[in-house]
């Protein structure tokens, strides 16, 4: 794909692609709860809670969420109305150990494979892939630890394998995101109408340069490390909005963010635990002026945490290399009121994700 065509839209959906890459994570899961945490035969004694299940299990809260929810979006597990976690028919005839149809001795085929250890070790220590190594985690960054964008070979590998799925996505992106009203922080400088935009941890930056391509009396600032914005402004001079979009240099915890009429969190907040989630989506927004709006961009869990099963996978692969996991809705709502912002819609974009936009009175 030529780069300057970032707003061209991909001939055809790439979804299914994204789906099956992760599905490694459905056979991992599997193979870790029958073979290593027995979460079938604990809960064929009797129903339990999520906090009972995990005091059973001995995982972090975290870890027992995505594991139930895998589980649940696989058909293997229900939550009752009264939140009790319980085995579905398909699990109790053939996956608790005492039953004449079990299937675990076959499911344990896996237990060995280096990524269900790899997966069991994640679910056990709750720490991302790479935390414990002096290389440091891949995809999240924290002041005095080591991070792999902060070194050049690592960051511009990192950054442009994420960028594969920004093309195919960003258009349709900008093609949803409403234009709102005319900015102040740019107004008060130029008066051309325009908005600025602010991509918190923006990494390539391609979502910004979508909408640079969209609305053109618009500034944008990708706010990152700064081997990441070396490969941003690469793509800015072959997008065409060199000229319109700034390059800030930053830690999004412990520095300010530049004045924005808009902060776009596009894939950033489910690199997090909830706790910061809402430190971020509050810190966001307290730097935001009257109509400023919040941008999350995101894939999302149905409300009950139940599923999808292609989210559940994600969400998987999320808890394995990050601090976070997929996040619902409603959840993502629960910041956004936390902060005093006006929710306002939800509007799908491309492979899973939905803007969630919102605004400050």
């Amino acid at each position: 794909m030529a780069m300057k065509d970032a707003l061209r839209f991909p001939p055809t959906d790439v979804t299914p692609i994204f789906d099956l890459f992760r599905g490694n994570f459905a056979t991992e899961l599997l193979a870790a709860s029958v073979a290593h945490l027995h979460v079938f035969d604990v809960l064929n004694e009797s129903p339990l809670s999520l906090d009972e299940l995990q005091s059973r299990l001995a995982l972090s809260e975290r870890a027992t969420q995505v594991l139930v929810t895998g589980l649940c979006a696989m058909q293997l597990l229900t939550r009752g109305l009264d939140g009790d976690i319980d085995l579905t028919p398909l699990a109790r005839n053939h996956l608790v150990s005492s039953s004449p149809f079990s299937v675990g001795g076959y499911i344990s085929l896996a237990a060995q494979s280096a990524g269900t250890l790899a997966l069991v070790e994640r679910l056990k220590s709750d720490r991302p892939e790479g935390a414990e190594s002096e290389q440091g985690a891949a995809f999240i960054f924290r002041e005095g630890s080591e991070s792999a964008m902060d070194r050049e070979d690592s960051a511009r590998f990192l950054t442009l394998s994420l960028a594969g799925r920004a093309w195919n996505v960003a258009p349709r992106f900008a093609d949803v995101l409403p234009a709102g009203q005319p900015g102040r922080v740019l107004n008060s400088h130029s008066g051309n109408g325009g908005r600025v935009l602010l991509d918190v941890a923006g990494g390539s930056g391609i979502y910004t340069m979508a909408v640079l391509q969209k609305y053109p009396t618009w500034k944008g600032i990708i706010f990152d490390r700064p081997e990441v914005l070396r490969i941003a402004a690469e793509l800015a001079e072959e997008t065409g909005v060199r000229d319109r979009l700034e390059l800030h240099a930053g830690d999004m915890w412990s520095d300010p963010f530049p004045p924005a009429d808009d902060i776009l969190l596009s894939n950033v907040l489910h690199d997090w635990d909830r706790p910061q989630c809402a430190r971020l989506v509050a810190k966001a927004t307290s730097g935001l002026p009257e109509g400023g709006r919040l941008l999350i961009h995101d894939v999302l869990l149905n409300s009950d945490l139940t599923g999808p099963l292609e989210i559940a996978l994600y969400s998987l692969a999320l808890f394995s290399l990050t601090e976070g996991r997929a996040y619902s809705l409603e959840e993502y709502r629960g910041w956004i009121a936390g902060a005093d912002l006006k929710y306002v819609e939800c509007i799908p974009t491309a492979a899973h994700g939905h803007l969630i936009l919102s605004e400050k009175a």
